[in-house]
């Protein structure tokens, strides 16, 4: 499907937003995203679309809407603001969500489903002028309904708004009876207040800007990014890498908790369609390092840079978070949070929020619940959950039995989160597909219960779906295995594992070609191949009959990590090379993988398991065995 080009048209928009919308979220954030996402779905959206309009974004806290009549976009905001009214009578006044409103109309650019320009722009500057349960529109939006809606209006004059050239002439609309029809000016008494609070508001400005040029916090230590020097193409959506969070804790061994708080923060972010996120392994090298922005940004092709924080001390929480614009060389947004420990998840998904707000990403459908739901609200089990995932990412025997052990552990502590579950069903199925155990059987059914246990618990945890995968692999039903992969994908199509392991279940099914289309994907989500990602394509090449790639891709492997003690490195390297005709390169590799395993033989290794088709385990073995390695 191609693009569809950008244009300009005239439109009246909407812009609404949350009143104090991170207290309320810091307060009780599931019933805040609870009720917020009621409001949208039962008053919000049906209002914008019998006016006529459509929802083109929303942020966290806010929305933007387009309509082709201001008319209709008045009076969708005053049945909104009605409709709030009526929903928040029923609730104690303390857990209200009272929008702001602001409505211009004005010349934009339309591309996709993406609305741009000033017009826009200037909506969102009155929405954040207009008084809790308000509504406030331009004059050109005022010129437009006047006589035209029986509403009263109170000019506010010309208004200097942020990032805006020329002052705005604002005007509250007055929806009272007794004001119909009604143009006054803003009450005097009104305005001298105002120009008080401002005086003094001016005053401490002023103190404040002379630390502020004292201390110059702003400050940056790079220049800007240059889009010509990025190793990597600058992706068509807004682009972002996760620095890891530094942890400033005094016991060093909480390490894992900053760690961990870091993937959270990326598997969010990846599961937006409309954000490209690079892999967390992509920025570890920069772990404990200077930052310099510039070089980040250019090094892995993005154009922003989250990095922060993290400092736990008993059951106090200190995190903090910056955004910035590599390319600008400017903080787009920081804040820090002054919290209790069990606040960590309510941390996480306020930053996720801002992150995404600041980038101005537009979230589709379902895409907001599933990226701002709270997963844990036991810290305990989730330091254990943290140890266990950090374990199992090498698969040894110790490893996957210290595992097991702190996965029922997390599901004691936390019978309803699913990420115990899951990490256990990988677990099992890692025991039966490596004989781990004595019983496959028994090994292959305990990971189908926890798959589904944890898909049952939460269906938008990706790592549910990968771990009932891997429960089909282990009982080698491939084609189960890939259907399930693509239910991962469906939560999180930007997630590198998400991708890299689409890849392994594709090539398991006999599927090499689009196993080669993901990997690839994955390869430029993580910007730094891993040996694992080599490795899934060197087969899949090898599978799809392309020897040159998958011989390039095994040398790839050998001069970024050395000589490893992976058996099927040499095995896949030296056929692709005899089905080259590359015979004395062969013979080497051969040697090399006697010197480092006198003793593999093929019908013994791993090589030639868990694969659906016969026919290629039998091309593998003829010409592994023809370059010479031990039958």
């Amino acid at each position: 499907m191609t693009e569809r080009q950008a244009q300009r048209r005239l439109v009246a928009i909407l812009a609404a937003d949350v009143v104090g919308y991170s207290g309320l979220m810091e307060e009780d954030e599931e019933g805040t995203l609870s009720m917020l996402s009621a409001h949208l779905n039962e008053l919000i959206e049906p209002c914008i679309n019998v006016n006529r309009g459509r929802l083109f974004k929303t942020t966290g806290d806010g929305l933007l809407a387009e309509f082709s009549s201001v008319i209709d976009a008045v009076r969708c905001a005053v049945a909104v603001q009605e409709g709030m009214e009526e929903r928040n009578a029923g609730v104690s006044k303390g857990h209200w969500l009272v929008f702001r409103i602001g409505i211009n109309v004005g010349d934009v650019i339309a591309k996709d489903d993406d609305v741009f320009g000033d017009g826009v722009n200037v909506a969102a500057r009155i929405e954040g002028l207009a008084e809790p349960g308000g509504i406030c529109i331009s004059r050109s939006a005022r010129d437009q309904i006047r006589d035209k809606l029986n509403y009263g209006l109170e000019d506010w004059g010309e208004v200097k708004v942020k990032n805006i050239t020329r002052p705005v002439r604002v005007f509250r609309l007055l929806t009272a009876p007794e004001d119909a029809g009604k143009t006054t000016a803003r009450p005097r008494g009104h305005l001298l207040a105002y120009r008080s609070k401002l005086a003094a508001a001016i005053t401490l400005l002023v103190i404040v800007s002379l630390g502020l040029v004292w201390l110059q916090p702003w400050r940056t230590t790079f220049e800007a990014a240059s889009v010509a020097k990025m190793s990597f193409a600058l992706p068509d959506k807004p682009s972002i890498a996760v620095l890891p969070f530094t942890n400033l804790s005094d016991q060093k061994d909480q390490a894992f908790f900053a760690d961990g708080m870091t993937d959270d923060i990326v598997t969010d972010l990846s599961k937006i369609s409309g954000i490209f996120v690079t892999a967390l392994h992509s920025t570890q090298g920069y772990k404990g390092q200077a930052v310099n922005i510039r070089q980040i940004a250019e090094d892995l092709g993005v154009q922003y840079v989250l990095n922060g924080s993290v400092r736990r001390a008993g059951d106090k929480l200190r995190i903090t978070a910056q955004l910035i614009d590599a390319l600008k060389g400017g903080n787009m947004w920081s804040e820090r949070y002054d919290r209790k420990v069990e606040d960590v998840f309510a941390v996480q998904s306020e930053v996720t929020q801002n992150v995404v707000k600041a980038m101005a990403v537009t979230l589709k459908s379902r895409e907001h619940d599933r990226v701002f739901q709270k997963y844990l609200n036991n810290i305990e089990a989730y330091d254990v959950w943290q140890q266990a995932r950090a374990i199992v990412e090498i698969p040894s025997r110790n490893n996957i039995a210290k595992g097991e052990e702190l996965f029922l552990k997390t599901i004691e502590l936390a019978p309803n989160f699913a990420g115990g579950h899951a990490g256990l069903s990988f677990n099992h199925s890692v025991k039966a597909r490596f004989d781990y155990s004595q019983s496959r059987e028994k090994e292959v059914k305990n990971a189908f219960k926890h798959a589904r246990q944890a898909i049952a618990l939460d269906p938008e945890f990706a790592w549910s779906h990968i771990a009932l995968a891997g429960a089909y692999l282990a009982n080698e039903e491939y084609d189960a295995a890939v259907d399930a992969m693509r239910q991962a994908l469906a939560v999180q199509p930007g997630g590198y594992e998400v991708n890299l392991f689409m890849g392994f279940y594709l090539f398991r099914a006999g599927q090499s070609a689009r196993a080669i289309e993901h990997l690839k994907i994955a390869d430029n989500l993580g910007r730094v191949p891993t040996y694992r990602l080599l490795a899934f394509l060197g087969i899949s090449y090898f599978m799809d009959g392309k020897y040159t790639e998958s011989e390039a891709t095994w040398k790839q492997a050998l001069d970024r990590f050395g000589l490893v003690k992976h058996d099927i490195l040499y095995v896949y390297l030296a056929a692709s090379q005899f089905a080259l005709g590359k015979f004395d390169e062969a013979v080497e590799t051969v040697a090399q993988l006697k010197r480092i395993n006198p003793n593999y033989r093929l019908s013994k290794s791993q090589t030639l398991r868990s694969f659906k088709s016969e026919q290629y385990k039998r091309h593998l073995r003829q010409l592994a065995v023809q370059a010479g390695i031990p039958e």
